[in-house]
C-alpha cells in the first residue's frame, strides 16, 4: 500500500529542481504555492521537470486540512500543515535554506553554519560590508530591514542599501567572515505597527508581494535585494533593544555581550559547539560591535547610516 501510494505520487506530483539544491522538490496538488514560491526568490534558477524517478527529500501536498509538508527536518512520520498557500510558502523556505546549506559541500562550496539575524550591506567600495542584527524577542528586525532596502533614508534618497537577509543569514566562517543571502524576500508581520512611521507604512503597502493573515513580503528592488549565494564580509554586529518611543541611540557593545547573543542564534547542522564557538569567535573579532536602541524603524535609519554608509 505504501509503495502503491508513492508511485501515485511520482505520477501526480509537479517536480521543480532548484539549482543549488540536489533534489528536487515536490507538489502535489499544490500547483499555487509555486507561484507564491517564485514571487518571493531572487536569484534562485527553478527548472520544472517532466518527469522524476525518485522520491524528493521535500515533499508538499495538499491535505484535508490544509498544505503538508515532509522532508527530513520535520519528525519523522509527521507533517507541518499551513492553510494559507502563503504561510505554507513561509515555513518551506526554512527547508529550502537548510538543503541549500547541506548540498554546499556537493558544489565545492564553503561550509556554512546560519544565524537567526537580518543582514544589510552598507557603506561604499572599500568601507562597504554586512551589517547584522541578532534576532531578540520583538526586536523589530524585518522592519528595520525594509527600511534599510526601502532608501528612504536622508542620505540616500531614492537609492537604498542592499538586503541579504532578514530573519536567517547563512555564513562562511573564516577570517573574515562572510555572509550569504539566501534569496528570500523580507517578511513583516501583519498588521503593521499604528505608530510606524507612515513614510515607511507606505512603501510596504505599495510594495506589497504575496501577502496573508499573518505576514506580508516586501518586494524589494533589484539593486535593494542581494540574490540567492551573494556573499559580502560582515563588518558590524549590532543587538537590537527595540522600545516603544525609545529615542535611536547606538552605543558600543562588548565582543563578550555580542558572542552570547550570536552563539544563542546559531545553529550549525553538522557543526559542534565548540566549532561553532570558535566560528563565532572569529567572526567578532575585529569588527564594529553595537546595541541600538529606538522605537520606530525609519527613525534609526539615518543613524545606522553615520555610523556604517
Amino acid at each position: 500500500m505504501v509503495l502503491a501510494r508513492a508511485l501515485a505520487v511520482l505520477k501526480q506530483a509537479m517536480w521543480l529542481q532548484l539549482d543549488g539544491i540536489e533534489q528536487p522538490v515536490s507538489f502535489d496538488g499544490a500547483d499555487e504555492l509555486v507561484d507564491v514560491l517564485q514571487n518571493v526568490l531572487r536569484g534562485w534558477t527553478i527548472t520544472r521537470l517532466d518527469s522524476c524517478s525518485q522520491l524528493a527529500m521535500i515533499q508538499v501536498s495538499k491535505g484535508p486540512k490544509g498544505y503538508e509538508r515532509r522532508s527530513p527536518w520535520i519528525e519523522r512520520g509527521t507533517a507541518v500543515v499551513h492553510r494559507d498557500p502563503v504561510d505554507a510558502v513561509c515555513d518551506l523556505l526554512l527547508d529550502l535554506q537548510h538543503a541549500f546549506i547541506q548540498d554546499s559541500t556537493s558544489r565545492n562550496d564553503d561550509a556554512m553554519l546560519t544565524l537567526h539575524a537580518a543582514g544589510v550591506r552598507m557603506g561604499m567600495g572599500d568601507n562597504a560590508g554586512l551589517v547584522v542584527f541578532p534576532s531578540t524577542h520583538a526586536s523589530g528586525k524585518s522592519l528595520l530591514t525594509t527600511a534599510l532596502g526601502a532608501g528612504l533614508g536622508a542620505g540616500l534618497g531614492a537609492a537604498g542599501h542592499k538586503v541579504f537577509a532578514d530573519d536567517q543569514l547563512p555564513i562562511v566562517p573564516g577570517t573574515p567572515t562572510l555572509g550569504v543571502s539566501p534569496g528570500f524576500l523580507p517578511r513583516v508581520r501583519r498588521p503593521l505597527p499604528k505608530t510606524l512611521n507612515g513614510a515607511l507604512a507606505d512603501f510596504i503597502r505599495s510594495h506589497s508581494g504575496p501577502i496573508s493573515d499573518q505576514f506580508r513580503y516586501v518586494n524589494l528592488s533589484i539593486e535593494a535585494m542581494a540574490p540567492l549565494g551573494e556573499k559580502a564580509q560582515i563588518k558590524a554586529v549590532v543587538l537590537l533593544n527595540r522600545r516603544d518611543d525609545a529615542a535611536p541611540a547606538l552605543t558600543p557593545a562588548s565582543e563578550s555581550e555580542v558572542l552570547k547573543a550570536c552563539i544563542l542564534q546559531s545553529f550549525g547542522r553538522k557543526l559542534g559547539a565548540l566549532e561553532v564557538l570558535d566560528h563565532l569567535h572569529a567572526m567578532i573579532q575585529g569588527v564594529a560591535c553595537y546595541t541600538l536602541s529606538y522605537g520606530d524603524a525609519q527613525d534609526a535609519v539615518p543613524l545606522l547610516e553615520d555610523a556604517f554608509a
